[in-house]
């Protein structure tokens, strides 16, 4: 997932939850573990970057 993907997943949440007095702990539990998946993926993303450009770096 791209950060501008993560970025909007958060700024989707905020709209949705903007309007209320009282937010349950299961929505921002819910809310929070879709973060945390999203930046797994980025960890996961840029990984997998630096190991191809490790891989196609000239060695000396």
């Amino acid at each position: 997932m791209q950060t501008d993907e993560l970025v909007s997943q958060i700024d989707k949440a905020l709209q949705r939850f903007a309007a209320r007095d009282l937010i349950s702990g299961t929505e921002i539990c819910d809310f929070l573990l879709d973060l945390r998946i999203a930046a797994l993926r980025i960890d996961d993303e840029l990984r997998q970057l630096i190991e191809s450009e490790q891989t196609a770096a000239p060695t000396s």
